[in-house]
């Protein structure tokens, strides 16, 4: 069984819980997507902020784009192996995303939902 490590859970805030493997994987992976790239000073390649896509007309090319971009943000975890993405029935006016993301690990696959509004990111499930 791989390790995914342990750490502070963070989301939806710090509430000083401890989270460890594919939970701690699963935060690890939601951060990602709502850090504005080039946030950490340590790591200036770490994250995309999908609040940008907020309010934004979700055509087919927007949604290839935010599906594409979040799969290769989760391949940038060394734990992860492979990733897709996939945007659930977003309307046209997305006030939140919510993504399911696909991730391929050297414990096997397992899915996760990750919801994101202007306010908070949430794991629905991991």
């Amino acid at each position: 069984m791989a390790d995914f490590g342990t750490d502070l859970s963070a989301l939806p805030d710090l509430n000083f819980s401890v989270k460890s493997g594919t939970a701690n994987l699963a935060e690890a992976v939601a951060r990602r997507l709502i850090t504005p790239r080039g946030r950490l000073f340590y790591d200036l390649s770490y994250g995309l902020d999908l609040r940008q896509y907020l309010n934004e007309a979700l055509t087919d090319e927007v949604r290839y784009e935010i599906e594409t971009l979040v799969a290769a943000e989760c391949e940038k975890d060394e734990r992860v192996l492979s990733a897709s993405a996939t945007l659930i029935d977003a309307p046209p006016q997305a006030r939140a995303l919510q993504i399911a993301i696909d991730l391929e690990t050297s414990d096997g696959p397992f899915r996760l939902i990750v919801e994101i509004d202007n306010i908070a990111v949430e794991v629905l499930r991991a």
